[in-house]
């Protein structure tokens, strides 16, 4: 084996330019598949990032009929058997976000129209997604403040500022009338647009008062120190909660529709990937092919001295591995640098292509994502189309025949 390991190394370096072509082909072949995959990897990432960050979480605790009635009159209760259950499992939790969210008219003086109000506790809430980092202008709320945030979309079609007042009127808890005068203390740009349109976040004390509903939330967001066990967390809680009257979910059950959107648009990036694939092993198994068309004197050669098909054959595939694997190795390394310096700088998007991805909510950016995932599973697949095709030389190997070759 030993010897056969020599001789298939020794062949690739006797015609360096072939080798150099078809190592080539496959390095560009794994370059561009882990390019492809890592953007659109990096998009659902940060399209689900986003989603979790400002405003799931990975793991909510509800009231059992909220999900299906998202009424004020099925919030929460945030009593004692709530604040057993994290303190019990206080280790295995980063922090807990409460949250009263409902809709409610928001007026000014010349306009008037319905919007988001949340209640917040802001110091659990910057552990949550740092509101404070998006402030433009005014001073981020304090826990009891009496003042409101507004984002800052709904700030200029309200045309209102730091300092002034507005009023909110909506339902509060069982039919009661939710009405209060706010002074606006700071203006927030919440990036993405349907979020910055229609969003006022008041202090959690002022909310549960506007709305009438005393220590009850719409949700209480938890955070696992370790977001790759949040299935197990929320199987705990759910074990460990009265499921009459709680209901334990986690962020792929809050995002059933968006990810069955992505799974249809994960079915249309693999067609696309089939096709990538396809021009990759085409293009694999021309250079494989014009390397036996020029080796073929040589094969009839070797025969003629006596040298045996099964060991020409193993020669042969070792040789194609060899190419293979340094084919995939200088892919992936190459393209680890290119897949870093997108990771952390991103590439901007303008014109119809930034509208229509702001329309559904996101940031207008091209992100990748530098998951090894990303990286050894592209050039697997790679390396086993080119093991594939490397099967060839070893087929013409036993098929060829001395008398039809041309001296």
């Amino acid at each position: 084996m030993k010897l056969t390991i020599k001789l298939a190394w020794r062949n690739l370096w006797r015609n360096k330019k072939r080798t150099l072509v078809t190592i080539s082909s496959v390095l560009f072949a794994v370059l561009l598949a882990i390019l492809f995959f890592s953007m659109e990897q990096g998009s659902y990432d940060r399209m689900i990032d986003t989603m979790v960050r400002y405003s799931t979480g990975y793991i909510q605790i509800q009231d059992v009929y909220y999900e299906d009635e998202p009424s004020i009159d099925n919030t929460l209760l945030f009593g004692e058997e709530i604040h057993t259950l994290l303190d019990k499992h206080q280790d295995a939790i980063s922090h807990y976000v409460p949250r009263l969210q409902y809709f409610s008219l928001i007026a000014s003086e010349n306009t008037t129209r319905g919007g988001m109000v949340t209640g917040i506790e802001p110091e659990r809430e910057v552990k949550f997604n740092d509101l404070r980092e998006d402030m433009v202008a005014g001073d981020f709320l304090e826990k009891g403040d009496g003042g409101v945030l507004m984002a800052e979309g709904l700030s200029d079609i309200m045309n209102l500022g730091v300092g002034d007042t507005l009023v909110l009127l909506g339902q509060g808890f069982h039919g009661t009338t939710a009405a209060g005068k706010y002074p606006v203390k700071g203006i927030i740009d919440l990036k993405i647009p349907e979020l910055n349109n229609n969003v006022i976040y008041m202090s959690l004390e002022a909310a549960q008062w506007f709305f009438g509903a005393e220590n009850r939330l719409t949700a209480l967001i938890i955070m696992p120190e370790n977001p790759g066990q949040t299935q197990q967390l929320a199987n705990l809680f759910t074990g460990e909660l009265d499921s009459q009257w709680y209901n334990v979910l986690t962020w792929e059950e809050l995002l059933e529709d968006l990810l069955t959107l992505m799974k249809f648009d994960i079915a249309g990036t693999m067609v696309l990937m089939m096709i990538l694939y396809l021009v990759i092993a085409f293009g694999l198994f021309g250079t494989i092919l014009m390397m036996m068309l020029e080796r073929q004197k040589e094969f009839g050669l070797l025969f003629s001295l006596g040298m045996k098909r099964s060991l020409l054959a193993r020669v042969c595939m070792l040789e194609s591995l060899f190419i293979s694997a340094i084919g995939v190795i200088a892919g992936i390394v190459l393209a680890i640098p290119v897949v870093t310096w997108f990771t952390y700088n991103p590439i901007p998007l303008t014109g119809d292509m930034a509208g229509a991805i702001e329309d559904f909510g996101f940031e207008p950016v091209l992100p990748f994502s530098s998951d090894p995932s990303v990286f050894y599973s592209q050039g697997l697949l790679v390396m086993a189309l080119s093991v594939l095709i490397g099967l060839f030389p070893v087929y013409k190997v036993y098929r060829l025949k001395i008398t039809d070759v041309k001296h």
